[in-house]
């Protein structure tokens, strides 16, 4: 075997398009994006045959005791052939090593669990390698649950993913939905949601509404740049969306709705003047109902016309798309406009993509990993069917052990966190 400690950018993104392992974040497009603020290079190992049997890009932090190489989402190799993963790790080591690095960190994009609705776990996986990996000098950190909504800057944490492989149509896709989340589909489409993909002079908007809904959470939101900077290295594979209402054509249709059921109760009238029945009176009382229910909807609309405009903006995402996985990241939903059902619609949307260009994972990403009941955005995940996963953790192996051990106590010392 031969290590590349500069593999090129093409072999790179030739490799990771069609390894299982594949996400979004090693990708030839994720390095253009993180080299915005860090140093980046990629590296990778031929087998004996010449082909790449294995590959990352990685990044570099820089610390007061040296730098920090990490892989995260990586690398892409076989983890269950040993030859090449210790090839791959110590050709790394004494690489990041030579190159004066104090520790080489790794994320695989590998499960350490699965766990059901309530929290339970339905099945353990890796700790062999979880093992192997400490044989090889790595010191391992479990991802734990989620507190404070401070999601880790490091690991992949707890995962929503829908499995997608057997799913071939609409109608299939949303037979795997909870009830209510199908109805609410249907419902949005019925009101005239629409979903609306943004182009880049229109990321500020985007990122105002992400603003809004980091501030309610109290989380941090990404800067401007970090959307832009993805909208450009990513292009069409990335996908910025806003689930909208219309709501002037909103008000014309629930106008000529109701107009439609006047003239059906009319009818009725006639009928009744003939002959009086239960049936009859039935409908009638019925379409009564509906056309009140309708003018409310005006009502309410015209409310929001005058306070938010022709269009209001319900819900939208931000949307990585490989071969692998759709990838959903950041994210905003306005909950003054809920009855509306935009947030359902955008996903419903994407999943559709998805399953149209056969792609076999729709990953939801981070929740907490709390099952209490406090989650509500994993309860939201959930009532589009799939499961939740435990990923494995991060490792990290020291390049310089004194400087580490001093860099590690330090930190222990002045309280500060772990992760770099």
């Amino acid at each position: 075997m031969e290590f590349k400690s500069d593999l090129p950018l093409s072999e790179f993104q030739q490799f990771a398009a069609q390894h299982p392992l594949g996400r979004y974040m090693q990708t030839s497009a994720q390095l253009a994006v993180t080299k915005n603020n860090k140093p980046v290079g990629c590296v990778g190992v031929y087998g004996d045959n010449g082909h790449l049997v294995a590959a990352a890009y990685y990044f570099v932090d820089h610390a007061k005791f040296g730098d920090v190489y990490s892989i995260k989402g990586g690398p892409l190799l076989d983890y269950s052939d040993s030859v090449v993963l210790d090839f791959f790790i110590q050709s790394c080591t004494r690489f990041f090593r030579g190159q004066g690095g104090l520790a080489f960190r790794i994320t695989p994009p590998l499960d350490a669990a699965v766990l059901d609705d309530e929290g339970h776990t339905k099945a353990t996986m890796n700790n062999e390698l979880i093992n192997h990996l400490g044989h090889l000098g790595f010191r391992h950190v479990a991802q734990e649950p989620i507190k404070d909504n401070k999601y880790p800057g490091v690991g992949l944490g707890f995962e929503f993913r829908k499995d997608l492989t057997n799913i071939h149509s609409t109608d299939e896709l949303r037979a795997t939905y909870a009830k209510q989340t199908r109805n609410d589909v249907k419902r949005a489409e019925r009101l005239g949601v629409y979903v609306k993909r943004l182009d880049y002079n229109e990321l500020g908007e985007f990122k105002k509404q992400t603003a809004l809904t980091a501030d309610r959470r109290d989380f941090a939101d990404k800067p401007l740049t970090f959307y832009q900077h993805a909208y450009q290295a990513f292009g069409d594979d990335v996908q910025f969306l806003m689930a909208q209402l219309n709501l002037v054509d909103f008000i014309r249709r629930n106008k000529d709705e109701i107009t439609a059921l006047s003239d059906e109760i009319a009818k009725i009238d006639d009928k009744l003047k003939v002959k009086q029945t239960k049936k009859l009176n039935r409908r009638r009382a019925e379409f009564e109902q509906q056309i009140q229910s309708k003018q409310r909807n005006i009502q309410q609309a015209q409310a929001e016309q005058q306070k938010y405009g022709d269009v209001i903006t319900l819900s939208g995402g931000m949307f990585y798309t490989e071969p692998q996985e759709v990838a959903y990241m950041f994210s905003f939903n306005n909950k003054e406009f809920g009855n509306y059902h935009g947030q359902v619609l955008l996903q419903d949307y994407m999943l559709n993509q998805a399953v149209a260009r056969k792609i076999p994972t729709y990953n939801f990403y981070m929740v907490t990993g709390n099952f209490d009941g406090t989650d509500g955005i994993l309860k939201f995940k959930q009532s589009f069917g799939g499961q939740t996963y435990q990923t494995i953790g991060w490792f990290e192996k020291p390049l310089s052990t004194v400087k580490y051990q001093i860099n590690r106590w330090l930190k222990k010392l002045l309280g500060r966190s772990d992760v770099r």
